[in-house]
């Protein structure tokens, strides 16, 4: 888990944060704080850390932004945004795929600064479509 901060921002869901902490501090996941993701590849990610560049290897990568999409980041992924004042990104609804190949977006990303579109009950089906397509390929 990469985390820009030196911790798990207050705005996450109450009942999320701690069982998250708890993970950490037990070892289970791994949290990079006060670092950020500077390259996606195929099976591995570039981690810029206080300590210097890493490199980790990975199976798949989920981007959550948090609360306020990271807009600079998916136009720098090749992610076409929309010039208006909401700056919703490009993607296929059938299939969450943005206008880059392979490229999927789930979840409150998905409404660009319309953060109060999507929630986990009603972006939950993002995963199934992204799985669906991703098969069918």
């Amino acid at each position: 888990m990469v985390i820009r901060k030196g911790e798990i921002n207050d705005r996450v869901k109450y009942w999320i944060k701690p069982d998250i902490e708890n993970r950490i501090a037990e070892g289970s996941i791994k949290a990079y704080f006060h670092s950020e993701v500077t390259a996606i590849h195929e099976h591995s990610a570039d981690i810029k850390t206080p300590d210097g560049n890493i490199t980790v290897e990975n199976d798949f990568v989920l981007a959550m932004t948090g609360y306020r999409p990271d807009i600079d980041f998916l136009k720098q992924s090749g992610v076409n945004i929309a010039s208006g004042i909401n700056r919703i990104p490009e993607f296929n609804t059938d299939t969450m795929e943005t206008n880059v190949q392979g490229l999927y977006l789930a979840g409150v990303v998905c409404g660009g600064l319309e953060t109060h579109k999507w929630f986990i009950e009603n972006s939950r089906v993002h995963a199934d479509m992204i799985v669906e397509d991703i098969l069918s390929k």
